[in-house]
Formats: structure tokens, sequence, C-alpha cells
């Protein structure tokens, strides 16, 4: 009977992955390797975001088009314009890599943040890498954002007219005039874009108060908000400055009177407080209203 040690295993194991391993484990680990790496590099990956399913009756819905909410419905899209800027949804997608449906209606799938083929036009100039986007008066179809307007995102590539298709529009004016019509990589995040014409606050400032209404929101509020932060700040410094003086003074000439200090302290903290639940409730209400 003939045994096999521990030795003679670990020959074998070694025998085995030199001549097993290496001739073809390692061979189709590279060519994996290589076609993640192509892949990544090529950018073409349609299926790479995630969408949300919502219900229409539009029509004329297809792949790449800007999409808003009804009005009367959150969970029904139609294709945008101007005027539906302010309920932007975002960019239908055919084949995104995961798609949550409500199971109710006919579905299309809305990218709300991630890549996506976007239809574009140059309606209102042309557009290059890192323009921002928003809906055109053609309906689904975006647009360079010149002027303070809610966006769907940012054009990952400049739109080339040359592979574009030529369309004829009717501009406000009634005149007929030629478009460009084609598909660009956007990186889709609605939001909104404060043009830099215009820019008299911070980005952050603007985004932060957008945030807060969820809506846009004017300078003219947003100043107003500062002002009276400003205002409260300037009454709760005074108040604890006069309140903490006070009470050094008063402890210096009666040592006894520390309880009465620390009461008038609690009073002043309670103060304090109401004073900038207030000034929070009051700047909410001028950003939302």
């Amino acid at each position: 009977m003939t045994r096999v040690g521990t030795t003679g295993t670990m020959r074998f194991m070694n025998w085995s992955f030199r001549s097993v391993g290496f001739r073809w484990v390692l061979p189709v680990l590279v060519v994996l390797g290589w076609g993640v790496l192509a892949q990544a590099a090529s950018g073409d990956q349609p299926g790479s975001v995630v969408a949300r399913g919502f219900t229409t009756a539009d029509k004329g819905v297809v792949e790449g088009s800007l999409v808003a909410t009804k009005a009367d419905n959150s969970g029904a899209v139609e294709l945008a314009t101007p005027e539906r800027a302010g309920r932007l949804a975002g960019v239908v997608i055919m084949s995104p890599l995961l798609g949550l449906s409500s199971g109710a209606g006919a579905q299309v799938q809305v990218t709300l943040s991630g890549t996506a083929p976007a239809l574009v036009s140059d309606i209102n100039g042309a557009i290059k890498a890192g323009d921002k986007i928003t809906a055109s008066p053609i309906e689904g179809v975006g647009m360079l954002a010149t002027d303070d307007a809610q966006i769907v995102g940012t054009a990952g590539l400049a739109f080339d007219t040359n592979v574009a298709k030529a369309v004829s529009v009717t501009d406000k004016a009634g005149k007929r005039q030629t478009v460009h019509v084609g598909t660009v990589p956007l990186a889709v995040g609605v939001s909104y874009y404060v043009a830099p014409t215009n820019q008299f606050l911070p980005p952050f400032l603007q985004s932060l108060a957008n945030s807060i209404s969820g809506r846009p929101v004017s300078g003219a509020r947003i100043l107003l908000s500062g002002v009276v932060l400003l205002l409260a700040f300037g009454v709760v410094f005074a108040l604890i400055y006069t309140a903490v003086r006070a009470g050094i003074v008063s402890l210096g000439r009666n040592p006894l009177a520390a309880g009465a200090i620390q009461r008038g302290l609690v009073n002043v903290g309670i103060t304090v407080l109401l004073v900038i639940v207030l000034t929070l409730l009051g700047v909410y209400l001028i950003l939302v209203y």
C-alpha cells in the first residue's frame, strides 16, 4: 500500500498550478482584465445608470428625451419645455443598469442621476463640454442654458452639428430658422443654474437656499435672510455679553449672590435659544414663501 505524504501532496499541487494555472488561468485573467480596461476606456456604458419608472401618455417620448413630471401627478412625466422646466425630472433611457418600476401603466425609465445620452439642439447657441443644459422650445430637447434656469445636467462632450439632424422651427417672433438636433452624453443632475452674469451671490449660498426651499430662490430673499441672521447674531451676542459681564460684576461685589446670578444666566440662555429658533423659522418662511 503506497502512502502519499504531505510532501508528495504539496509537490502534486505545485505541479498542477504550474502546469495548469500558468498555462490557462493566467491568460484568461489577462484577457478578462484587458476587456474591463477597454470597456472603461471606451466610456460607452449606456446601462451604467439607475433609473426610475414613470407613467406617460405622451407618444413623443423617446430615448434621450428630456421629461418633466406632470403638474397634477408626480408619478407621470411629459416632454419638457421651458414652461415645465421647474418640474424637470431627467432623461429617458431604454437600458438602465437598474430600473425601478411602479408597476402601473405605460412605463418609461428616467435617469435621475448618472450619465445618459440626451437630445439637444443649438437653438440657443453652440454646446461645449461642461455647458449646462435646460429645456428648449422644442419639446423633449435640451439647449444651452445662458440665463438663470432649472437645468437637467451638464454636457460631457461638445455637440457636433456636423453629424446632427437639421430641422426647421418657428421662433417666438414667427420666423423660421434651421437648428440642429442630436445627442450628447449628459451628466444628469437636476438643479437650479445661476448664470455667471447674474451671480452676485456665492454659488454655495444660492444652492443652499434652493435646497432649503425646494425651488429657485431670488437673490433679494437670500439677502433679506442674511440681514435677519446678522441682526439675530447681534442680539444674541449682546444678550450673552451683557449677562456675563453683569454676572461677573455682581459676583465681585457680592459673592453670596452666586445663586441669583446662575438663575439669571439660565434665563438669558432660554431667551437666546428662543431668539435662535424664531430667527431660523423666520428665515425659512422668507425663503419658502
